[in-house]
């Protein structure tokens, strides 16, 4: 017995290309492994709350972005930010672009110097 719903675990496997015939065994062990790495990524999140009554997502994030095993977690659950750091971050971002822009522009113009 499995407590995620197969049906819903069949229609991810169905996203995935080439995974036309998927058989009632398969979704069986893809539940249960999804289950297991479920049970196992909460346990790791909760030796990971110095003894707290609850489990929350930066208990979940910590070890995500602790282990390398879980590395691949990093961008689906990322870490979380103040409004302030976002706002920094695409600063950041934006004047990168700029100056990537501009040194396009000034390549570009030795370019067209050179071939005159």
């Amino acid at each position: 017995m499995t407590h995620l719903p197969q049906s819903r675990v069949r229609t991810i496997m169905k996203t995935a290309d080439g995974a036309d015939n998927i058989g009632k065994e398969a979704v069986f062990l893809s539940t249960r492994a999804t289950e297991m790495f479920i049970k196992l990524l909460v346990k790791e999140g909760y030796r990971n709350t110095n003894s707290a009554k609850k489990l929350n997502y930066n208990n979940l994030v910590n070890v995500i972005h602790n282990k390398s095993r879980y590395e691949f977690l990093e961008i689906v659950i990322p870490k979380k930010i103040t409004v302030r750091q976002y706002k920094e971050l695409m600063a950041k971002k934006e004047n990168r672009q700029q100056d990537k822009g501009s040194s396009d522009e000034h390549s570009n113009s030795d370019n067209d110097e050179n071939n005159s």
